[in-house]
């Protein structure tokens, strides 16, 4: 009976101590950016614990001790907080950064030194072979916080070693695109937002304020250690020296393992620049993260935000990217075709997928630091979505120059003549000329051609041709770098002025030819085209017509 009853006693007395532990969880973001806080140190009595890199942590501790004590959450840069004991057991703490009331980041020197150990340990702490990132990306475009464009993708990034002077590239694995209210926004182009990542890699690109040679062009200030990601970073903040550069103004803070010396991430922000398509951006801003990886650090999350200067529609961009999975084994560069390039417009990109493949992205980018900022939809204006069927009528004509309509070219051509009798004081240098051509989309594959030409005017002898025509586009090759061919028709109208021997003549004639392209870029093709016409000069001058009219130039499609 004794036994029994001190198995009992112990029993009883081990499920009261058992009791006595409790669960606590909660998550810790910055008060004034509201992100994520990794690295946070929780502390309550004996027990410890540190947030994770979404600013979540949890707790098994007494509730006699939590009572007593609260809990404490300290992190470098940041003021240092008490709660009290909280009944529901969850925790929604917000810490207020105080870089220069902490002791350990107070100014400590300009980090020179610091810099370049990690300029000259790049070599060593990046991947010295190529990669492939496979990630989720969402692309948001608002204007006056209403008309709305968001791309969810699914994106891949190829990444030459740190050592090649190859270019990283992207291409989009699948993309589901919603666009509210008015469609016009076409107009205001989007470009380069799926290459966000790879130009927010600063240490690929090899940015100026890391690069050995550039480096006097900025000032540096060591503020101390920080806990970033769960790794003790030197924290280096950078300017410009001279900021009145609009095109190169820039600044920002750069986070050095203090480990490796390898650039473990920075946030960077642009000035007054037109990087990103034809409309000036106030600012741009990035917050850029690498993570370790079998001891070399790869590009894991970036974020790029940018306010475009245009009326007073204050549009906004943001693009936020985290890596799901690297392949650092054998990796095979895309094809042409599959490759995003800098002048393609975000908004005609359009590679949809089974919906499937996207599930997953809401919580991922909510983890990302700037995750509460992208997966929020803007609250709508219903004046402007009342407006959107009149604005879209508006802005029709604007979208016809977006999407592969209207074409330009520069060319050399020679013109129809050449000279009557032989003459030392005159080459056949006179024949030659530039050519700008505009080409209009009317149907399908049939253009509209306008054309000037005019040569130097050298040797006192003007020549000018104006040219109209039509022109229907064939591709005989469709994949890769394209290649078509355009049979043209259309009416000419030529003029001679010869200064010097005062003498004008002029032929208004029908010409038709063929046209080949070859495509250099998405955007830029190499042409070559011959006409045939039969002329007659009016007037006098120094020129026999001949039958043919051979030129060869760029053409730019946008």
């Amino acid at each position: 009976m004794k036994i029994i009853t001190a198995f009992c006693f112990l029993f009883f007395s081990g499920q009261a101590i058992f009791a006595q532990l409790i669960n606590i969880h909660g998550r810790v973001i910055d008060a004034d950016s509201k992100r994520n806080l990794p690295g946070v140190t929780i502390i309550t009595g004996e027990s410890i614990n540190i947030s994770d890199s979404t600013g979540y942590f949890h707790l098994n501790v007494q509730s006699s001790a939590l009572k007593r004590n609260g809990l404490i959450f300290s992190c470098i840069g940041y003021v240092q907080k008490k709660v009290s004991f909280d009944t529901s057991n969850s925790y929604n703490i917000e810490l207020k950064a105080t870089y220069f009331e902490l002791p350990e980041i107070k100014v400590m020197g300009s980090g020179l030194s610091i810099i370049k150990k990690a300029i000259n340990s790049v070599s060593q702490n990046y991947p010295d072979k190529s990669y492939l990132s496979t990630g989720f990306m969402r692309l948001q475009y608002l204007r006056n916080k209403s008309d709305y464009f968001n791309s969810d993708a699914i994106v891949q990034v190829y990444t030459p070693s740190i050592t090649s002077s190859k270019k990283s590239v992207v291409k989009v694995v699948q993309n589901h695109i919603d666009t509210i209210t008015d469609k016009s926004l076409v107009f205001i182009k989007w470009i380069g937002g799926y290459l966000s990542p790879i130009h927010a890699d600063f240490v690929k690109n090899k940015e100026p304020y890391i690069n050995l040679k550039k480096m006097k062009n900025f000032r540096y200030q060591l503020m101390g250690k920080q806990l970033y990601y769960n790794r003790t970073t030197y924290m280096i903040n950078f300017s410009q020296h001279d900021s009145t550069r609009k095109e190169t103004a820039m600044g920002g803070t750069l986070y050095i393992d203090s480990a490796t010396y390898a650039f473990a991430g920075a946030d960077i922000s642009y000035f007054n620049i037109t990087r990103y398509g034809t409309l000036p951006k106030s600012k741009l801003q990035y917050h850029i993260r690498y993570s370790l990886l079998n001891n070399k650090w790869y590009l894991q999350e970036t974020f790029m935000k940018g306010n475009t200067i245009y009326k007073k529609e204050n549009p906004t961009t943001l693009v936020d990217y985290t890596t799901t999975k690297t392949d650092t084994g054998t990796v095979k560069p895309f094809s042409y075709s599959e490759i995003i390039q800098e002048d393609d417009v975000t908004q005609l990109i359009n590679k949809p997928g089974a919906a499937s493949e996207l599930t997953g992205m809401d919580s991922a980018l909510q983890n990302t630091v700037h995750g509460e900022e992208v997966t929020g939809l803007p609250a709508i204006d219903t004046i402007r979505l009342n407006n959107a069927t009149r604005q879209r009528k508006k802005s029709n004509w604007l979208n016809y120059f977006t999407q592969d309509n209207f074409r330009y070219s520069l060319s050399i051509m020679r013109f129809p003549l050449q000279l009557n009798t032989p003459d030392q004081k005159k080459s056949d240098f006179v024949n030659y000329g530039f050519q700008i051509g505009t080409y209009f989309r009317i149907y399908k594959n049939l253009f509209l051609q306008f054309e000037g030409s005019g040569n130097t005017g050298a040797q006192k002898t003007v020549l000018s041709l104006y040219a109209f025509h039509l022109a229907y586009d064939i591709n005989l090759k469709t994949t890769g770098h394209t290649i078509t061919v355009s049979p043209f028709a259309g009416y000419d109208i030529l003029s001679i002025n010869q200064k010097e021997a005062q003498l004008k003549s002029s032929a208004n004639y029908f010409i038709y030819g063929l046209k080949g392209a070859l495509e250099i870029s998405h955007h830029v093709f190499l042409f070559a085209s011959v006409g045939r016409n039969i002329i007659t000069l009016k007037g006098e001058s120094g020129f026999l017509p001949v039958a043919y009219t051979p030129s060869l130039g760029v053409l730019i499609k946008r």
